[in-house]
Formats: structure tokens, C-alpha cells, sequence
């Protein structure tokens, strides 16, 4: 598969693809980034605990005093990279990929840096000035303080589900023990369900529906690093739901614009239009949402296709566990939210990127296929008509094509993804 380095960080086997070697390299990068003082923390791979050690290893000996925040959730760390707190992290996770892999995600100030821009650095051993120090590593206790801070952002004090039952599958990630946290002071009970699967938007989270038809309110699913949450309120489910009851929610509390990225499902289009709210488009990825959101003063947005909520007055990242609780605030309205959703069905899936040439595929695409709208900005995605569009783009962290299709039917949807998946694979 090979080492992906991208906007969404560095990730690969361990210790194939990625090596402690190309940890040091990247957290030497990163080093020179910085002044004296940066975060840390982990997902709970089994290769995390030795990344990790390697990743401060490298900080102390370039002079920099690490805060270990121990196995805690990208949004976390990300917080704590605020100007206003430790200033910077590095996160040890591959999110959503599979077990085997593993990688680094950077922030610095408040934001992901895309491991990208320190590819060109990752050569350089030495910072360019001097080092007159060892650095020291100190335990961090920004848990409490997050959380705090998100009952205060949401104003979540003092509300109270009576012992309303909630199903969560954490994956056993590093978020288990925040959001069991965040649903024991919201007064939930939690009916754990941890599974094995990694990526809650690509996993067809049974046992959770199971859990809402026999009693459960709602079933939450979070990723590794707890940056993706999935919402699941009944028998027919999207990533894209997660960010359409979190949008309203934000809408609710004053939010006049958003950004989504392009494969997400036009319910987000059709709450916008509805809620007299501003929205604007962008390439797909977290960091390309944030920049979309900033350049155009949004409040909110994400992506649908990967769960992601992102609320700026609060965390520049996708954050499952703010999404979660605001989520679970919104039970009396999921209802009236999610009727945006029943009309349309999303599929999702990839093809091996292996010999597949994507400037061919896009000529391919818009020579072929009547559409009313094509837009390039990520790969090409083709609207067909109100209800129907096609996305086909390279992956940021996976070596494959990304193939979505939304229309107002399942079965249109399945006949357009199996036409589109054939044109793709005879493309390349």
C-alpha cells in the first residue's frame, strides 16, 4: 500500500509502510515548527504506546517539554493546541483505517497542519537554532478541562435524560471513556457495545440498530481517534445524518452559514435552504472544510460522507464528541431533522486506485453522462438532476478511488454506483 502523507496527516502499516524511522523524521519536521512546548496523545492501537515514546523521545531531545495527555481523542489534542494552552500536538492515530496501520496527525495553534507541508522538511535532522536544553515530559489533565468546556459551549448544564438508554460503540478507542463520561452527566444510561470496526461509516453497525429497536433512544458509534461520530436514530441510517442534526443544532444556536464538502448529501442543501442559512462548498477533507469555513466566516460544517462536525467557536477539527452531546441535546427534535434525510439514499465505496489514470476518468465522465452541473474542484462530481449527483475522486489516505452517488431512490442509487464503479474500473 505504501506510506500516504496528505491534509489529513501520515499514516500507514506498522512498521511496513510506516517506520519509527519516518516518525522521527516527521516529528523532527514538526519540531522546528515549534518554540518550547507541545501536546501528546494516543489512540489505542497496539503500535500507539511505541510511536508515542518515539514521537516525545524526539520532541525532548530537540528542547521541547511534552504534556502527555495518554490515550486521549484527536479533538482533545487538537484543543489543546490552542495559542491559549499548550500551542501545539501531535497525535498518535490512523483514525479510521484499519488496525494494522498507524500514523501522526500534526496541530499547531488550534489547527491540523497537513503532514503535506512537512514533507519537504522531513529530511533536515538539525533545527535551526540552538539547543540548550533537554525537554521534559509532564502528565496533562486537559480531560476534565474539555469536557468542562464543552458543557459550557453548549450550555448542557443542568440537562437532565432521566435514564433515557443511549447504545455506544466506541471501537474501543480512545474516546471510550469521554463520551461514557459525557452521557453519565447528561444522565443517560449507556449500553456499551463496543465492536471491532474501526470506521463507523463503513460499518453496518447492527448490533446498534438492534439496540434502538429494542429500547435504545439513539446509537452513537465513534472512530479510533473520535474525530467521526454516527448518529443512528432508526432504521435507516447515513454518516450524513450526524451533520444534518448537528447543523440544525448549531443553526439553532445562532449559526447564519456553513460549509460541507461536496460528498455530502444534499439533506444538508435542502436544512440550509430551509433554516435561511448561507452554505458553501469545498474540496473534501477536514482542513479543506476549515479553511472554506474561515474564508467565508461560517460557524459551522463538515463532511457527510465521513460524520465529521466541525463548530469554530469551539474546535477547528472534526469533533465526535462535541457532535455526540449536541446530538443527544437534540433528542426531541431529531424527528423534525431527520425528515430532510428520508428522501434520499447515499451509497459510498472505492475502487483499487492500482493503473487507474483519474485525468482519463474525468474526460471519460463528462464525455459520456447528460448532467446539468459538473464541478472540479475534487476530483468531478456531476449533478444529474435536483436529487442526483456522482462524485469520483482519489482518496487522501488510501490508495483508491473514492466513488459516491445520491439520488431519491435506493435502487436508482445501486444502478448508478454499479454503472459508475464499471466505468471507473474500465476507465483506468
Amino acid at each position: 500500500m505504501g506510506m500516504k502523507v496528505s491534509i489529513s496527516g501520515v499514516r500507514g502499516i506498522f512498521p511496513e509502510d510506516l517506520t519509527l524511522e519516518h516518525v522521527m523524521d516527521f516529528t523532527r519536521a514538526f519540531s522546528s515548527m515549534l518554540s518550547d512546548r507541545c501536546a501528546l496523545a494516543m489512540d489505542t492501537r497496539i503500535s500507539s504506546k511505541s510511536i508515542a515514546s518515539v514521537a516525545s523521545a524526539v520532541l525532548r531531545e530537540y528542547g521541547i517539554d511534552v504534556y502527555n495527555l495518554g490515550i486521549a481523542p484527536t479533538p482533545m489534542l487538537v484543543r489543546e493546541s490552542r495559542a491559549s494552552r499548550v500551542g501545539a500536538g501531535i497525535m498518535v492515530t490512523a483514525s479510521h483505517n484499519p488496525l494494522e496501520w498507524n500514523g501522526l496527525k500534526f496541530a499547531l495553534n488550534g489547527r491540523e497542519v497537513p503532514a503535506d507541508l512537512l514533507l519537504k522538511s522531513s529530511n533536515s535532522s538539525k533545527k535551526s537554532k540552538n539547543i540548550s536544553r533537554i525537554g521534559v515530559e509532564h502528565r496533562s489533565s486537559a480531560s476534565s478541562i474539555y469536557l468542562d468546556d464543552l458543557f459550557r459551549f453548549l450550555e448542557l448544564d443542568g440537562y437532565d435524560a432521566e435514564g433515557v438508554r443511549v447504545a455506544v460503540d466506541t471501537a474501543h478507542g480512545s474516546s471510550r471513556a469521554y463520551i461514557l463520561d459525557i452521557l453519565a452527566r447528561l444522565g443517560f444510561r449507556a449500553v456499551v457495545m463496543d465492536s471491532i470496526a474501526v470506521d463507523p461509516t463503513g460499518s453496518d453497525l447492527a448490533h446498534l440498530y438492534t439496540a434502538v429497536s429494542n429500547g435504545c433512544r439513539l446509537g452513537i458509534a465513534l472512530d479510533m481517534d473520535g474525530d467521526r461520530a454516527v448518529v443512528l436514530t432508526g432504521k435507516r441510517y447515513k454518516p450524513d445524518d450526524t451533520l444534518l442534526i448537528c447543523l440544525a443544532g448549531a443553526v439553532e444556536m445562532g449559526c447564519r452559514s456553513i460549509a460541507v464538502s461536496i460528498d455530502t448529501s444534499n439533506a444538508v442543501r435542502d436544512l440550509a435552504r430551509a433554516m435561511n442559512c448561507k452554505l458553501f462548498y469545498s474540496k473534501v477533507g477536514e482542513a479543506n472544510v476549515v479553511d472554506t469555513m474561515l474564508k467565508n466566516g461560517c460557524g459551522a460544517g463538515g463532511e457527510g460522507s465521513s460524520a465529521g462536525f466541525i463548530m469554530a467557536g469551539f474546535n477547528l477539527c472534526r469533533d465526535g464528541l462535541l457532535a455526540s452531546a449536541l446530538s443527544l441535546s437534540m433528542l426531541d427534535r431529531l424527528d423534525e431533522v431527520m425528515e430532510y434525510s428520508k428522501h434520499y439514499s447515499v451509497r459510498r465505496g472505492k475502487v483499487d486506485a492500482k493503473g487507474i489514470n483519474h485525468d482519463k476518468i474525468i474526460d471519460l465522465l463528462l464525455s459520456r453522462h447528460d448532467h446539468s452541473e459538473s464541478i472540479t474542484i475534487d476530483g468531478i462530481k456531476l449533478v444529474l438532476d435536483e436529487s442526483t449527483w456522482v462524485l469520483v475522486r482519489p482518496s487522501n489516505t488510501e490508495d483508491v478511488v473514492r466513488l459516491s452517488v445520491e439520488s431519491e431512490s435506493i435502487d436508482r442509487c445501486n444502478e448508478l454506483y454499479r454503472l459508475y464503479e464499471q466505468m471507473i474500473k474500465d476507465g483506468g
